[in-house]
C-alpha cells in the first residue's frame, strides 16, 4: 500500500471543481506536457525549487490528508459538496488515490476526479471507478499529430478510455474542452470533437475559456513558455468557438 502522495496544493472552499463546496486536492505529476498548462507546477513528477528556492510540492501521508479534508465535512454535507482530485494527473499515483477515495466513500463523502484521460483503463475501472461519483474528462485535440505536438503525447488512449467510460461507467462523465486560441479552438478541431462526442451519445460538454494566468507560475519556476498568448479569450473568440462546436452537432 502506498501511504504517501506528492501534492502541490490543497484548495479548501472551492466552488469550481464540482457541485457544492469542495476541497480540491492537487496531485503532482502529469503524463502530458501541454504548452498552455494551467498548473505548470503540477507537471513534474518530482519536487522542484522555484526561483526563490521554495519547494514546489510536498509529501503527505494518507492519514494526514484524510484528517485535513474531513475537517470541512459540515460544509460538504450542507452544500452537497465533497472532494475533487485534480493535478497534474491524479491517476499517476493510482495506488494512493485508490485508498484515499475508498476511505472517503466509506465516510459518505461525494468524490470527483479531473483527469487528462491518459491512464491504464483496467486498473482505473477496478481500483478507482467504484469509489467515484463524478468524472471531469479533458478532451483537447482530436488529431493525433496535433496532440503529440501540443501536449507531448498521442491521444489514442485518451479517446479510447473516454469511449469505454461512457459505455461502462454508471456515474456522470463530463467532457471538458479547453479553448486555447490557435490550438484547440479551431473550427476543424472543435467540429471533430463535437462529432466524436455525438457518436458517443454525449450531450453535456463544458467549453473552458483560455486563462493566461499560468504564465506567471511558469516564470516563477524559471521555465520558458512554449505558447505566448498572454490575454484572456475575448467574447468574440468565445462566441466563435461555441458556434464551431454546436454547428457540428
Amino acid at each position: 500500500m502506498t501511504t504517501q502522495a506528492l501534492l502541490f496544493d490543497i484548495k479548501r472552499g472551492s466552488s469550481e471543481d464540482g457541485p457544492g463546496i469542495r476541497t480540491t486536492v492537487f496531485f503532482k505529476g502529469c503524463p502530458l506536457a501541454c504548452v498552455w498548462c494551467q498548473n505548470p507546477e503540477g507537471i513534474d513528477r518530482k519536487q522542484e525549487l522555484d526561483l526563490n528556492g521554495k519547494a514546489v510540492g510536498f509529501w503527505i501521508t494518507l492519514k494526514e490528508l484524510l484528517y485535513r479534508v474531513r475537517q470541512d465535512r459540515p460544509f460538504y454535507d450542507s452544500s452537497g459538496g465533497g472532494i475533487t482530485l485534480s493535478g497534474g494527473e491524479p491517476t499517476l499515483q493510482l495506488a494512493f488515490i485508490h485508498h484515499f477515495l475508498k476511505a472517503l466513500k466509506a465516510d459518505g463523502i461525494h468524490t470527483a476526479i479531473e483527469t487528462c484521460g491518459l491512464f491504464n483503463y483496467a486498473r482505473f475501472k477496478e481500483e478507482i471507478l467504484p469509489h467515484l461519483d463524478l468524472i471531469y474528462y479533458d478532451l483537447k485535440l482530436f488529431d493525433d499529430f496535433q496532440s503529440r505536438r501540443h501536449t507531448g503525447s498521442s491521444n489514442k488512449i485518451i479517446l479510447e478510455n473516454f469511449s469505454r467510460l461512457i459505455t461502462e461507467a454508471e456515474i456522470p462523465v463530463i467532457p471538458r474542452i479547453p479553448l486555447i486560441p490557435g490550438i484547440t479552438d479551431t473550427e476543424q478541431n472543435l467540429s471533430r470533437l463535437a462529432h466524436f462526442l455525438r457518436k458517443q451519445g454525449v450531450e453535456d460538454c463544458s467549453l473552458m475559456p483560455y486563462n493566461p494566468m499560468w504564465r506567471d507560475k511558469l516564470k516563477q519556476l524559471g521555465k520558458t513558455a512554449g505558447y505566448n498568448r498572454d490575454s484572456f479569450l475575448s467574447p468574440d473568440e468565445e462566441r466563435r468557438s461555441i458556434k464551431h462546436f454546436y454547428k457540428a452537432q
